[in-house]
């Protein structure tokens, strides 16, 4: 298979209606008017779990701000999973024809509700895929619960200690911190050494990823021999890079998030320490390397419930149909696995209710799962919250990731009340 790097992954917002119009959804502008009115027409009258006409996925995602490479790996995994089920005679005892109404959030937690509320009140949405970031997922599904909508999010996050954890109208289809620390900081230190230095981004995943970390690298035999957090967005590592250095560790544990890995790899290889230490990013994805020399991130390891190069049968077809529709330079990554999936248990929910209303949906989806699929394991066992396999990566030379080992699935611990 040819190797993508996604570097074209960031799409126009002209070449985004485009394709929108060609392939029946419509993109809704930030500033509240449609980018393809002629679409209208299509939904009329059918979402909102009345049973009748499209079914309407509300797809509320960031598509701007820089943040459209995740965007829109997101929205392309989701509506290729539904294109296939369309293509089968579409969801539910009525063949419903699923369709989508896309908003942009711009990464804002206000904007994120109001398109929220637009997608369920104005476009009668039957169910709603997104966000992206922790502070809009918790913006949108308070308007999920009060509007009883299912809200389908596929990004890994911070896990039990969100505030929005046990939202009943709320199904979490990508990793939790147990998931992939668990299993992975043992592997690390069996492979590299227990010489941890912890340096992430100062927000709530980077805190809760060590927090999950420490006892675990502790009881394997490891210890932390430094740990910081910078602001996000910060590119300047020199100073840091040297604390580094000084503390000379085995592994470099990274939780930094937007700019900021590009950065600190590219002056890392620039102060020629490179080597000196391993590189571990678990936020070191193809879309936050996409401006990065290879020379700079190659060998870099990082570990997701997702991987392109997963070696499954389904897997590997999910991948072939997708740069077959969406061209060979779109990104993939660790959040496209888990976006398809949610639309294939979406399916199972249905098929199972016998149903397509929200109530059904969401009474359904709990008891779905499959032992195979793109995505390995996809279960949902407790909390609402997808139990899936996890896999430690190396990034390769052509910016993809090659897995170099694949953990049992863990199932976060019971944590709400039954919902």
């Amino acid at each position: 298979m040819t190797a993508h790097s996604g570097s074209s992954s960031e799409r126009s917002d002209e070449s985004r209606v485009t394709r929108s119009v060609n392939r029946r959804r419509f993109l809704r502008a930030a500033g509240g008017g449609l980018a393809a009115t002629g679409l209208a027409g299509c939904l009329g009258g059918g979402g909102g779990g009345d049973g009748q006409g499209p079914f309407t996925i509300g797809a509320n995602l960031a598509l701007s701000q820089g943040w459209s490479p995740w965007g829109n790996t997101i929205l392309n995994a989701a509506e290729l999973a539904a294109q296939e089920i369309n293509d089968s005679g579409g969801l539910g005892p009525d063949g419903r024809e699923i369709e989508f109404v896309v908003e942009d959030n711009q990464v804002d937690p206000s904007t994120a509700r109001t398109k929220a509320e637009q997608l369920i009140q104005q476009d009668d949405a039957d169910i709603l895929l997104g966000t992206i970031s922790s502070s809009t997922r918790v913006a949108v599904s308070p308007v999920a619960a009060q509007n009883e909508i299912p809200l389908l999010y596929s990004v890994q996050y911070e896990g039990q200690v969100a505030e929005d954890y046990c939202n009943e109208w709320l199904f979490k289809t990508g990793g939790v911190p147990v998931q992939t620390v668990e299993p992975f900081v043992p592997w690390l230190v069996d492979e590299y050494g227990g010489q941890f230095y912890m340096l992430g981004s100062d927000y709530n995943w980077p805190h809760r990823i060590n927090e999950v970390a420490k006892p675990i690298l502790q009881d394997a035999g490891g210890e932390v021999v430094g740990e910081e957090y910078v602001q996000l967005g910060t590119t300047d590592f020199s100073s840091i890079i040297e604390r580094v250095s000084q503390a000379d560790p085995d592994v470099l544990f990274m939780t930094l998030t937007g700019p900021s890995p590009t950065a600190i790899q590219s002056q890392m290889t620039n102060q020629d320490v490179r080597g000196q230490w391993t590189d571990v990013g678990l936020a070191h994805g193809q879309g936050s390397l996409s401006g990065a020399d290879p020379a700079t991130v190659e060998g870099v390891i990082t570990c997701h419930n997702y991987a392109e190069t997963m070696q499954n049968d389904l897997n590997q077809t999910m991948i072939e149909r997708y740069y077959g529709e969406f061209g060979d330079d779109v990104l993939v990554n660790y959040m496209t696995g888990p976006a398809y999936i949610s639309i294939k248990l979406l399916e199972q929910a249905v098929e199972a209710a016998g149903d397509t209303s929200p109530a059904a949906i969401k009474e359904a989806l709990p008891e779905t799962g499959l032992d195979d699929s793109a995505v390995g394991t996809a279960r949902f066992e407790n909390d609402h919250q997808l139990t899936n396999d996890a896999v430690a990566k190396r990034m390769t030379a052509e910016k993809t990731h090659e897995v170099v080992e694949t953990f049992d699935p863990v199932a976060p611990d019971d944590g709400c009340d039954p919902i």
